[in-house]
């Protein structure tokens, strides 16, 4: 991981503490491009992946400036920059997001001038400006946890624990996860004959590299699939589901799902035998 995007990360966690504890004031960070590009990155999605994690985003406004460096014509400029501040905006839109724009070139041919500011403030501290553009959040649909399809178990059935999901780059199952585990702990101790493996994957991976595993920030081995898959493992049993009737796998990036990052980051169970 390069210095900035290091320096990039540090400060979410700077952020994600001051927001949760109601300090006032603006905060910014920004996402740095290579030259002549506007499309986001991996890395990019991790970064933004991240701040999406900040539990009071109902009470925050977010501001999206885009700019480019000094190379190539005005013109240009000002349109490389507003796709690098919409690509930006349309990973953030679980935030009220106002007047995300371009604004051209900086002053220089600095590879700092590549950017997108995002800047992150509270509702409550937000000054009007004649002309700004308001866009209230789209909320991500919520997913019905469901084990439907698992009620008449065949060896080999294998689907997504729908509704079970992982903070960004970590293994900690979220809070909002709590009635699928219940459902999922249901339908284990109903069938105890059924014994299962739990199937772990990552978002954001390499096409080239599949099985190239990410780094889960909480204990900083690579082996994030394989973390999570364990940590709902761990959960089950703590529960009371046998371990002798389940194990576990990290999948890494080997089978994204096409759907984004969200669906990505999932465990999958797959029946393994029915005694």
């Amino acid at each position: 991981m390069n210095a900035r995007l290091t320096y990039c990360y540090c400060f979410i966690f700077t952020l994600l503490s001051s927001l949760g504890t109601a300090q006032e004031g603006e905060r910014k960070f920004s996402v740095y491009f290579e030259n002549d590009i506007y499309e986001l990155s991996t890395a990019h999605h991790q970064l933004l992946d991240s701040l999406k994690t900040i539990p009071i985003k109902d009470s925050l406004d977010v501001h999206i400036k885009g700019y480019t460096n000094s190379i190539g014509s005005d013109s240009y400029n000002l349109e490389l920059s507003r796709k690098r501040a919409e690509n930006v905006k349309s990973e953030l839109r679980e935030f009220t997001i106002i007047s995300s724009n371009g604004y051209g070139e900086l002053n220089s041919e600095a590879a700092n001038n590549r950017r997108v500011d995002v800047l992150i403030h509270f509702k409550k501290d937000h000054l009007v400006v004649a002309g700004e553009i308001r866009q209230e959040p789209v909320k991500t649909e919520i997913i019905q946890p469901t084990l439907a399809t698992l009620f008449e178990a065949k060896i080999g059935d294998k689907i997504t624990l729908e509704g079970i999901r992982f903070y960004a780059d970590m293994d900690i199952i979220m809070d909002e996860s709590r009635d699928a585990l219940d459902e999922l702990v249901t339908f284990l101790t109903d069938n105890p004959s059924v014994k299962f493996k739990l199937i772990g994957h990552i978002c954001c991976g390499n096409n080239d590299n599949p099985g190239h595993d990410l780094i889960n920030i909480r204990t900083g081995k690579k082996n994030l699939s394989e973390a999570r898959a364990r940590s709902l493992h761990n959960f089950l049993a703590k529960k009371g589901i046998d371990t002798r009737r389940m194990n576990y796998i990290g999948m890494a990036y080997r089978h994204p799902t096409g759907k984004g990052d969200t669906f990505d980051r999932r465990v999958e169970i797959e029946i393994t035998s029915i005694d």
